[in-house]
């Protein structure tokens, strides 16, 4: 098995083929109508990719954001685009994607990581707590939205406490 740490500028044509199509597959409401799933987000820092000989199995995106969160301006670290392949699931193939997106975020002292979750359980094993902060975000249809999405989590990369307290994620979740 090969880990790739890539851009999106740098992820040639092939492999971005059997990425989007493994996104598409963990992802069918949220890729794009030209079937790129990177399009409807800001670009990652970084894109991670597990493959095993000539499949694509796993993928995580981590982007680095500057928050405002109890008024005080603050970069984080956010996680999307976790999938993994079905036929790999339960192997800890997306807990080692995520624990190498921790010590990306960790090397540029981000003291936070948060995600979006469909399933909160999976994440837990990662270090990653629900939160009950209301978030601020620009919606998909451009409109401001203030929201406590119950998927919500984070997980602290430093000795920082996390503050309960209002996020503003200054731009469009991930």
């Amino acid at each position: 098995m090969e880990l790739i740490e890539t851009t999106r500028r740098e992820l040639v044509r092939q492999l971005d083929c059997k990425v989007q199509a493994l996104l598409g597959r963990a992802f069918p409401d949220v890729v794009s109508e030209n079937g790129d799933y990177y399009a409807l987000y800001e670009t990652p820092a970084v894109i991670m990719i597990l493959q095993r000989g000539e499949q694509v199995i796993g993928h995580r995106c981590a982007y680095q954001r500057r928050v405002i969160i109890a008024g005080e301006p603050t970069t984080i670290g956010m996680i999307g685009g976790v999938a993994v392949a079905p036929y790999h699931r339960r192997k800890g193939l997306g807990r080692t994607l995520v624990q190498r997106a921790h010590g990306y975020l960790r090397q540029r002292s981000m003291p936070f990581s948060i995600l979006f979750a469909c399933e909160p359980r999976v994440y837990l094993s990662s270090g990653y707590k629900l939160m009950q902060n209301e978030m601020r975000f620009r919606d998909t249809d451009g409109a401001w939205k203030t929201f406590v999405y119950r998927g919500s989590m984070y997980a602290e990369l430093s000795a920082r406490s996390w503050p309960n307290q209002v996020v503003d994620l200054c731009g469009a979740v991930v």
